[in-house]
């Protein structure tokens, strides 16, 4: 397996100038039709709704495309119970501000102002609003393929992680610090087995070429690919259940959802 580090030495045919739009922002209806689900620890390739394909590997390489610009939140005012379908949360924010339109019981003007949004709220401490973010993908075996939706919990997304796996914030400084973008990467998203609620993590396998590069760059400004890191609440939508028993919801950064780079390195200082 490649050394994480070993993709970056020679990275000459792959320019540090070159940028995607949206590595910078992360340092956070109409659902679309396609999305990657990580339910029970597996990758399962979803069209409408319906299981198309599962993979049998514990990890999955991708190239990431697109990435909402803030860290979502939703609230739940149930417990999740095994085998009964999670019900919608009752309030929700696209951009970790305040309470999107169109709430019927919105629970504060403000994010910040929200006692969900106080440690203790939750179970074990943490906080009963729920973070989560959305990435738009690419198979690295199929470029030219579909733009696939990945719904990112809380554990995948804050904190630190390890060679092997780093959750996305880490993930994305991690390779910006090696002079690319996380579009110039196949990125290999794999689950951490050993926590006790589904958990993937992100490590760079190996540097696209110009041509892959700009392929990756055109279905990044397409319709598909904006519509995939939009926040939209499904009813059925089974990656609700990840985000809802996600234990580590807290962010290093200051509740203002706002994912920039020199923040996140402040507070991991």
């Amino acid at each position: 397996m490649n050394d994480a580090v070993d993709i970056f030495a020679d990275s000459s045919s792959t320019p540090s100038s070159k940028t995607d739009g949206f590595s910078n922002n992360i340092t956070a209806s109409t659902i679309t039709s396609k999305r990657i689900s990580i339910r029970d620890n597996a990758f399962r390739l979803m069209v409408n709704g319906q299981e198309i394909d599962k993979s049998d590997e514990a990890y999955l390489d991708v190239i990431i495309i697109n990435a909402s610009p803030y860290v979502h939140r939703m609230y739940y005012d149930a417990d999740y119970v095994p085998g009964i379908k999670v019900q919608p949360p009752v309030c929700w924010s696209s951009n970790s501000i305040n309470p999107d339109g169109k709430i019927n019981s919105p629970q504060a003007k403000t994010c910040v102002q929200c006692p969900q949004n106080i440690k203790g709220s939750g179970p074990r401490g943490t906080k009963a609003c729920r973070f989560s973010r959305r990435i738009a993908v690419v198979k690295a075996d199929d470029i030219e393929g579909d733009i696939y939706q990945v719904t990112l919990p809380a554990q995948s997304i804050f904190g630190t992680g390890t060679h092997e796996r780093k959750p996305l914030h880490q993930y994305t400084d991690y390779v910006r610090a090696n002079g690319q973008t996380l579009m110039s990467i196949v990125s290999r998203m794999s689950f951490d087995m050993h926590a006790q609620n589904t958990k993937i993590g992100f490590k760079p396998i190996k540097i696209i070429t110009d041509e892959d590069y700009r392929v990756c760059s055109d279905k990044s400004l397409s319709e598909d690919a904006t519509r995939a890191i939009e926040l939209t609440v499904n009813v059925n939508s089974e990656d609700l259940k990840n985000v809802f028993l996600s234990e580590e919801n807290k962010s290093p950064v200051a509740d203002s959802g706002v994912l920039d780079f020199q923040d996140l390195l402040s507070a991991w200082d």
